[in-house]
């Protein structure tokens, strides 16, 4: 039988700097912030070192986080954050800005980390298969979209994120 930890113990334990409750965090939500990457970076080398970086200031920052309960909204929005400052720095020479998401849009954010499968009439997706799609993106394509088409961002609130145009993201 598993013993299922609440988040507000890994919390504290995480806040207190419990070796134990760090490796509970990072077991419990690896899959979340691994699968928040590859949809970002394509290259799962990339991935794997971004999601490194993420739980490093997940476990730096994570005294600050008040309310435990949106501790998945949290964890996604530090990954995204992360993963927005990395795509800036490798697109600074394009001189394309990407901008990090405000906290207060925590609440905007799906936690769900269920492999989606695209179904209607016409077709069936797995998730594998749409994720290699994704990744094929060029690199402002493939923002856009994670930022609209799975995270959930109007137009107009991706156009605020990126610094552009909500036209622009259409």
């Amino acid at each position: 039988m598993k013993l299922i930890i609440k988040d507000k113990e890994i919390v504290a334990g995480c806040q207190a700097d419990n070796p134990k409750s760090q490796r509970q965090l990072y077991d419990k939500y690896c899959g979340l912030v691994l699968g928040t990457c590859l949809r970002y970076l394509p290259v799962q080398a990339d991935a794997e070192d971004a999601a490194q970086e993420i739980f490093i200031k997940i476990f730096t920052k994570i005294s600050k986080l008040k309310d435990p309960t949106t501790l998945p909204a949290w964890i996604k929005t530090t990954a995204t954050n992360t993963l927005l400052d990395i795509l800036k720095s490798k697109t600074q020479k394009k001189k394309q800005l990407l901008v990090p998401i405000k906290d207060q849009n925590i609440a905007n954010i799906d936690t769900s980390d269920e492999e989606f499968l695209i179904q209607d009439s016409q077709c069936d997706i797995p998730a594998s298969t749409l994720l290699k799609f994704v990744q094929e993106l060029p690199t402002g394509y493939r923002t856009v979209f994670n930022l609209c088409a799975i995270d959930g961002y109007s137009s107009t609130d991706a156009a605020k994120i990126l610094g552009t145009t909500p036209n622009t993201i259409r």
